[in-house]
């Protein structure tokens, strides 16, 4: 995929390998204008039905997540799963990756870093497995094996490449505002305070720029997924 890439970018330190991945396939996304995504009310129309290829994988973890219980006096930890419960989940639903990388994508999908993958953390990770993995066999298949998952990724992607408007890899708040301007008929001030309140959702470093892992964060909020313990509360 060809294109020129923003000057915008920002440099990242050398050890953040999977973070330049992303950005580098995101900007090769947008550089090839692959996002189907025309507005935002077009992403709010797919809510419903990632929300059901979300519950495909959310019983496989409980039960993985649950047989940990026991083994956690957090109960803030409760409804999590640590490393190897992670591997049981991969061997559960057949998705293969080798231990180095089943590694890389629970310490990347660690959000919080404290050592537990939450369900909406798990669905950052089969993110990264499915955008970063590289395909198990020579025709190119997926090693994740879950159409409508791999659809909604696919869905998400889109979504992302839509609100970054410069396509440098990352979504400011200026690029928040622009997309919903272009897709609500509220009025400048409304919109411009939904942007805002979007963003903010989004952007939990408060850096002033929202990476993919933030956004798929804030994602599996919008569609209505929790985690157990946020039920249980």
């Amino acid at each position: 995929m060809g294109g020129s890439i923003s000057a915008s970018r920002r440099e990242l330190p050398d050890g953040d390998v999977v973070e330049k991945r992303l950005v580098k396939a995101l900007q090769q996304r947008a550089a090839a204008a692959k996002s189907s995504v025309k507005s935002f009310d077009a992403i709010l129309m797919k809510f419903s039905k990632i929300d059901m290829a979300f519950d495909q994988v959310r019983d496989v973890f409980k039960r993985f997540a649950s047989a940990g219980w026991i083994l956690v006096a957090d109960k803030h930890k409760r409804g999590t799963i640590d490393l190897e419960q992670l591997k049981a989940c991969f061997r559960e639903l057949k998705v293969e990756f080798t231990e180095e990388e089943v590694q890389m994508f629970y310490e990347e999908g660690d959000v919080d870093h404290n050592r537990r993958i939450s369900f909406k953390e798990f669905i950052v990770v089969l993110a990264l497995a499915y955008l970063l993995g590289e395909p198990l066999n020579s025709d190119g298949k997926s090693r994740i094996g879950l159409p409508d998952l791999e659809w909604s990724f696919e869905t998400i992607e889109d979504a992302f490449v839509f609100f970054d408007k410069n396509g440098d890899g990352y979504v400011t708040k200026e690029e928040m505002i622009e997309s919903i301007h272009e897709s609500s008929h509220a009025t400048n001030t409304q919109q411009d305070s939904i942007g805002v309140e979007r963003f903010e959702e989004m952007d939990w470093d408060r850096d002033g720029r929202v990476t993919f892992k933030e956004f798929l964060l804030a994602f599996t909020g919008w569609v209505g997924i929790e985690d157990d313990e946020d039920q249980e509360d």
